[in-house]
Order: structure tokens, then C-alpha cells, then sequence
């Protein structure tokens, strides 16, 4: 199942912010600090960051590389075609690469944005639709 985690957030937030929820961000070294806030009630996001701050090695980063293009209204449905998954949101077109299967970036904690596996993945897709094209 996939959803627009854009729309989804905005809709969870409205709905905190409607309900007198309010948003500060702050940055803890250490887990004893959120013991020193006065709120009752804490929603902790840090990322692959809770490695460091709870000093869990159990936390195992997954790298992924996307490429976005930008929002097509007209665009309206996803699709796979050979280990590239393209999804139609309304913030834009996700396009990923899923070749090496699900375990591929297991592990791998570098963040560093990989542009020529971004383009492979949109020439991929643009490679199909100039198919598509010739065909009709």
C-alpha cells in the first residue's frame, strides 16, 4: 500500500495543531534531558540519530536514493518497470531505483546524494515511455 505521506502529515499535524498541540524543536545529547520537560506528553523523532542518543546499535540505517520530478496534476498512478518504481504524488513524481531487491542500502548510513543513480532511474522510465510513444 502506498499514500501521500505529504497529505498524510499535513492532515496529522492540522489535526494537533486544532486539538492545542504545539511544536518546538529542540536537540537532546543525552535521554536524561527529557526527563527535565515540563510536557506530559513528548513525541521524539530523531531519526537514525536515536542510535546515538539512546546508544542503541540495534538501530540499522537504510539508505535509500530518490529523484523527484516536479507535480504533473494530469499524473495520477504509479508503476514498475525494470526494478525502477515510480510514484505520482501531489508534491511531485517519486522516482527510485530498486534494483539489488529489498536489502539493497541495509546498513549504509552514507547520505550523500547519488546523482547518477538518479538519472538512471529517470532515463530507466523515460526509456519506456519513448516506447509508449513510438508504438501509438
Amino acid at each position: 500500500m502506498q499514500f501521500n505521506i505529504a497529505d498524510y502529515a499535513h492532515t496529522l499535524m492540522g489535526d494537533f495543531f486544532a486539538a492545542g498541540g504545539t511544536f518546538e524543536r529542540r536537540e537532546f545529547h543525552a535521554p536524561a534531558e527529557l526527563a527535565g520537560l515540563k510536557e506530559k506528553v513528548v513525541i521524539n523523532c530523531p531519526g537514525y540519530a536515536a542510535r546515538a542518543l539512546w546508544k542503541d546499535e540495534t538501530i540499522t540505517p537504510v539508505r535509500g536514493q530518490i529523484a523527484w520530478l516536479i507535480p504533473q496534476p494530469e499524473v495520477d498512478y504509479g508503476l514498475f518497470y525494470k526494478h525502477i518504481s515510480v510514484l505520482s504524488r501531489r508534491d511531485g513524481i517519486v522516482v527510485q531505483s530498486l534494483e539489488g531487491g529489498d536489502m539493497r542500502g541495509y546498513a549504509v548510513d552514507d547520505e550523500t546524494p547519488d546523482r547518477a543513480e538518479a538519472d538512471h532511474a529517470v532515463a530507466t522510465i523515460a526509456g519506456l515511455y519513448e516506447q509508449a510513444r513510438a508504438r501509438s
